[in-house]
């Protein structure tokens, strides 16, 4: 992850030196409108007062936001454009301004209360800090309930999501301590315009406290929900984003005028009106869990049957096409047929046929490219189209057990599909017309993400997928996605590379067209290890293609070869580069028993 603290640590002093005078210099403009939003009538007696007032809390905010846009570039990535720090360090700028003048200020007479901010900034507020709290409380639920790895990024564990949890409550107590204190405070025993002034700049503390801390309670409840919302949410989470700043802006600078507050509310009111916020919180963050789990994208497969017909015993090594001919027509190709491996090179070739699985995506004619077939890379699990009843299917090939991935799919939106190395969870990418999109399946569970704006998904491991985006003019990005469908990571990367994520998942293998095996780390596309690979090839080759893992760890590659003498498929060690023949002479058969022993889950239509 690519972030710029030392940067950040080089402009932390400057900033402490150079903001407050900036921050200082007062714009005559800005007295005026001031005046203007508190109904402030300005006088020789009280425009020292407010001079003062505006200063400290400029000063204060503006260190508070600066540190929070450093704070940004110093624990972020460098790409991301993330608000929610420098909001942060502004309202904590805004909380110490206010301490601070809170102790300047001379005692003064006992005052009933005051009226600070009109009565909808005051629910804006307490519908934020209620709708922050809960989205924290279905994080917590959503992050303990899930099954996460050993390994999983700090980003997904319960202790991070607890960490953004207790930000919405240190928020909530940032707020309402100095609020509290801004309307009861005594005020000064002085002239009726000291007093006026004294008045307005509480109110216009009040009213940044106020509607600063109901966006920055709404984004840390964001943060402790987890990366992205469950579907049936993203609502509410838009609304949050990205409705309720500009309510809060336009309430916070908008005309009030303070005055005093009656009849005064009883001891009793703000602690019942915090534990009935509390349990508020709690009983809508349950709902919020509620509504997930009911989310249609994430319920169950559809149906599950077995076929214990179509069962094997030994890893699948290669799918192939029967009979496929040049002309490549449903009547020549007509079912999907899997070679399985052997123990021993004596032992015959085990071969399943899957009739259920359509051959190619329409059902007459030519047609340009087979149906949609993948194999996982442990050679036991298979994604297809049923050529019935046109679902997507997952086939676990030991038990016979067939699952609905999808509803009936029309030709046009028939998905690319890649499964991860256990089977365990599925990636089906449309290629259609449009802006393209992934969603990601937990077969076993039916649980599913969608992910908008993917173009190609080069594998799929055990914390997510890594896939390319849909490129805008000739640029696209390798972006790292979550099993809950949120972008952990992203970064520059070139649409037609040659790349397959290996089978752990965690690294990125790339082949160039001048015969490099480049290892790259998927999260920022930094390149980890750069191999020659050991073969000639012709000057103008194209780019290989991979096409299959073996059992230690060699990747088996397509090479345009310039010695005839050599194989135009090899075995190649991603971490020496060194080639070796898998011992046959490829053609349109079957590969050899000895390829089969080595390679797992190739998928070979002809």
């Amino acid at each position: 992850m690519t972030t710029l603290a030392p940067v950040a640590i080089i402009l932390a002093p400057i900033a402490l030196i150079v903001v407050p005078r900036l921050a200082d210099d007062l714009d005559p403009r800005r007295i005026t409108r001031f005046a203007s939003r508190q109904r402030l009538t300005l006088t020789a007696g009280n425009i020292g007062p407010v001079l003062a007032y505006l200063r400290v809390t400029r000063r204060w905010r503006a260190l508070g936001l600066t540190f929070g846009a450093l704070a940004l570039l110093a624990f972020e990535p460098f790409v991301t454009l993330n608000a929610l720090y420098p909001l942060l360090g502004w309202l904590a700028g805004v909380v110490v301004a206010e301490t601070r003048l809170a102790r300047a200020r001379p005692a003064g007479c006992e005052t009933p209360g005051l009226r600070l901010v009109s009565p909808a900034v005051t629910w804006l507020w307490a519908v934020s800090a209620v709708t922050g709290g809960a989205l924290a409380v279905s994080g917590m639920v959503r992050s303990l309930r899930r099954d996460l790895p050993a390994d999983a990024p700090p980003s997904e564990t319960p202790l991070v999501v607890l960490l953004w949890a207790v930000a919405v409550v240190a928020v909530a107590a940032a707020v309402l301590l100095p609020v509290r204190g801004l309307r009861t405070r005594p005020l000064p025993a002085a002239p009726d315009d000291l007093v006026a002034a004294e008045v307005a700049a509480r109110s216009r503390s009040a009213h940044a406290l106020l509607t600063g801390g109901s966006v920055a309670a709404l984004w840390c409840g964001l943060q402790a929900s987890l990366p992205d919302p469950p579907g049936v949410l993203a609502p509410l989470f838009v609304l949050a984003g990205w409705v309720a700043p500009a309510v809060a802006l336009a309430m916070g600078t908008r005309q009030w005028a303070p005055g005093p507050r009656a009849p005064r509310r009883p001891r009793w009111a703000a602690p019942v009106t915090a534990v009935a916020a509390f349990w508020a919180a709690a009983v809508l963050g349950t709902a919020f869990t509620w509504a997930a789990a009911l989310d249609p994208a994430q319920r169950p497969p559809l149906r599950t049957v077995h076929d214990e017909d179509t069962t094997v015993s030994q890893p699948v090594t290669e799918a192939v096409l029967k009979d496929c001919g040049d002309r490549r027509t449903v009547r020549d190709c007509t079912t999907w047929e899997l070679i399985s491996a052997t123990e021993s090179p004596d032992e015959p070739t085990g071969m399943v046929s899957l009739p259920q699985a359509a051959a190619f995506a329409g059902r007459r004619g030519p047609l340009p490219r087979p149906a949609p077939f993948a194999l996982s890379g442990d050679g036991f699990h298979a994604v297809y189209l049923d050529a019935r009843t046109r679902r997507m299917v997952h086939h676990d090939l030991r038990t016979g057990a067939r699952r609905d991935l999808t509803g009936p799919l029309a030709d046009a939106d028939l998905p690319v599909p890649v499964l991860s190395h256990d089977g365990r969870h599925a990636a089906l990418t449309t290629t259609g017309p449009g802006p393209g999109g992934t969603r990601l399946v937990e077969v076993g569970g039916g649980r599913s993400a969608e992910v908008p704006g993917i173009a190609r998904v080069l594998g799929v491991g055990p914390r997510g997928f890594t896939a390319v985006t849909v490129p805008e003019g000739e640029k696209a990005e390798l972006v790292t996605v979550g099993l809950d469908g949120g972008v952990r990571a992203r970064a520059p990367f070139d649409p037609a590379a040659c790349a397959r994520l290996f089978p752990d998942g965690r690294r990125l293998l790339v082949l160039t067209s001048d015969g490099e095996a480049v290892t790259v780390d998927p999260a920022t596309a930094r390149t980890l290890r750069r191999v020659k690979i050991r073969l000639r090839l012709y000057e103008d080759a194209d780019v290989p293609e991979i096409l299959g893992w073996s059992g230690d760890g060699r990747f088996l590659a397509r090479l345009d070869a310039d010695d005839p003498d050599d194989e135009d498929v090899q075995l190649v060690d991603p971490a020496t580069g060194k080639t070796a023949e898998p011992g046959f002479a490829y053609s349109d058969e079957h590969f050899d028993q000895r390829l089969r022993a080595s390679v797992v889950g190739a998928v070979a239509p002809w």
